[in-house]
């Protein structure tokens, strides 16, 4: 009887401290969910239930008001960036507390929060990646093609940190006949709520172009332009060191200082669906013959279970004329992928 008492004392008690860290979402429609949020991205709430072996996915739009319990990495769409923990208002339905770590309280409406995710110690716990890849096969060519790309993302209150890697391989007969590199790092260090520090770098293989490798190190300032629930529209303008080295061309090998200017784009307020672009353009300081542009577009589309299915098209230009490399190089791919 003893032993028995003393189990369900145990039970109720670890109930009551699961639900203790148990955070509450509010829905439009009157429905209340009790779990986990694990973060809020691109508009989409990721929560996690105990009645659910699968994570839900909410729109951030159907959202009325939540309650959390832990700490959270919370960034509004007026570029205000901490970690604390948010309750409903009691006074106006329409606005939630915000609750800083350091810092007074603060009032915002729901949609003016823009991106949460689960504040933990560990550093482990606060990064975020994703894989895709895509393979086609030509028989009458016997032709292969692979292509592989990656990246991994930390992001803080006043730090975002990428690193990217994407691969290309065309094989005929089994022999490597065209390669494609591409891989980098970028890191932004935000000093106000909208202005940021870049650094970058930037390492590309073309065989199209000839090149056996250009390395492109930026330095500059970044700034936030819109950033709201639908869509992010961020820029940058600075320096950037170029050193090249192209296949069996020694004498167009060398460097260069530059100035670049690049925009970002994200779109997704479309259902499901994910739209990016980025558009760099690089001009040599020393003297305005050469410029060089890079365009990138991105298409996703969410699958569950975190998989996605994606296009890409990434394009590359350089006025150079002391190579014999193509000047333009292109990639268009298609792929599955996994966000994890």
């Amino acid at each position: 009887m003893t032993r028995s008492l003393l189990f369900a004392i145990f039970i109720l008690v670890s109930h009551a401290s699961l639900g203790q860290n148990q955070d509450t979402v509010f829905m439009h429609n009157n429905q209340v969910l009790i779990g986990e949020i694990k973060e809020l991205e691109n508009g989409v709430l990721t929560f996690e239930t105990e009645y659910s072996e699968d994570d839900f996915k909410v729109d951030w739009d159907d959202v009325k008001s939540l309650k959390t319990k832990t700490n959270f990495i919370i960034m509004l769409s007026h570029n205000y960036r901490f970690t604390g923990t948010i309750s409903p208002d009691p006074n106006n339905s329409d606005y939630l507390i915000l609750y800083p770590e350091e810092g007074s309280k603060m009032f915002a409406k729901t949609l003016e929060i823009v991106y949460l995710k689960s504040f933990e110690e560990a550093f482990i716990n606060r990064i975020s990646a994703n894989v895709d890849a895509g393979a086609s096969i030509t028989k009458a060519s016997d032709t292969k093609q692979l292509n592989v790309s990656g990246g991994i993302s930390y992001l803080y209150t006043g730090l975002q940190a990428d690193l990217y890697v994407n691969t290309l391989y065309n094989v005929v007969q089994d022999t490597i006949v065209t390669e494609r590199d591409n891989y980098g790092t970028s890191l932004k260090m935000f000093f106000t709520r909208k202005w940021y520090v870049l650094g970058a770098a930037d390492f590309l293989k073309s065989d199209e172009q000839n090149l056996d490798l250009r390395t492109t190190i930026q330095v500059g300032l970044g700034r936030d332009v819109i950033r709201n629930n639908k869509m992010y529209l961020v820029s940058a303008a600075g320096i950037a060191l170029n050193a090249e080295k192209y296949t069996n061309e020694d004498n167009a090998s060398g460097e260069s200082i530059e100035s670049f200017g690049e925009v970002e784009l994200k779109i997704f307020g479309i259902k499901d669906f994910t739209l990016s672009t980025k558009i760099q353009y690089f001009s040599i300081i020393a003297h305005r013959s050469r410029q060089r542009v890079n365009v990138i577009f991105d298409t996703k589309y969410d699958l569950p279970l975190d998989f996605y299915i994606g296009g890409n098209v990434t394009y590359n230009f350089d006025s150079n004329e002391e190579t014999t490399g193509s000047r333009s190089d292109y990639v268009i791919k298609s792929s599955i992928g996994w966000k994890f």
